[in-house]
């Protein structure tokens, strides 16, 4: 009878704890939506868990979201030939291109470009580059590790194909056996193991530079009969 008396009356108290708790988690911490390729949005909301939800098709286009791509076409023009930019796209799977930094959107000192796995419904692949890059400085430190030159207005386009060198469909398998290698090992390492990843590393970033000057090559190749 006690029993039966008293649970009500604690099922209404964890209610109401557990509202009050959520309440206050909210407060500080609010639900972020995030686009993770042009169909899909995640909504991650704190304490729960991460929600995929789809858009639906459309045959026109909101002019807003349309004027800011415009926009940031514009910004990338500045960096490298967009035409360029969107046909190795399509042909690697890549699924975003952004400004981006590694750190909480801010670039450390540095990083000139990264490439990450795209968590979109087509998978794919997330390329950032660098937009606030010394392209004189750089260019130069690049062309004496490589011995190629890379001037200074080719350097967006040489990080680009370097990024998408690291991609399965340019041949990289490396680059996703580092990335499991470090995933799975976390910070408990052995020194031979540390030798390993490092070997992996340095070889998956020789192959994304010898795919990154071969394309240059062939880009600059058809810019020449362009030309002629």
């Amino acid at each position: 009878m006690a029993l039966e008396y008293y649970f009500p009356i604690v099922f209404i108290l964890g209610f109401i704890s557990a509202f009050a708790f959520l309440n206050f988690a909210l407060r500080y911490r609010q639900p972020i939506m995030m686009r993770l390729d042009e169909r899909t949005i995640q909504l991650k909301i704190p304490l729960l868990s991460n929600i995929d939800l789809s858009e639906r098709d459309h045959e026109g286009f909101f002019v807003n979201t349309f004027s800011e791509a415009i926009e940031k076409m514009r910004k990338f023009q500045c960096m490298l030939d967009v035409q360029t930019m969107l046909d190795y796209a399509r042909r690697f799977n890549i699924n975003y291109i952004g400004t981006e930094g590694d750190i909480n959107g801010l670039w450390s000192e540095g990083k000139l470009a990264f490439c990450t796995p795209s968590r979109g419904y087509n998978g794919g692949y997330n390329i950032h580059l660098n937009p606030d890059l010394d392209r004189e400085r750089v260019s130069k430190r690049l062309s004496e590790q490589l011995g190629v030159r890379i001037c200074p207005d080719e350097l967006y386009t040489f990080l680009f194909l370097h990024e998408v060198g690291h991609t399965q469909n340019a041949g990289n398998e490396n680059y996703f056996a580092a990335l499991v290698n470090h995933s799975l090992q976390g910070g408990h390492r052995s020194t031979r193991r540390r030798k390993a990843l490092k070997s992996l590393r340095i070889e998956t970033e020789r192959f994304a530079d010898n795919f990154a000057v071969q394309e240059l090559f062939r880009l600059r190749g058809r810019n020449m009969e362009d030309a002629a």
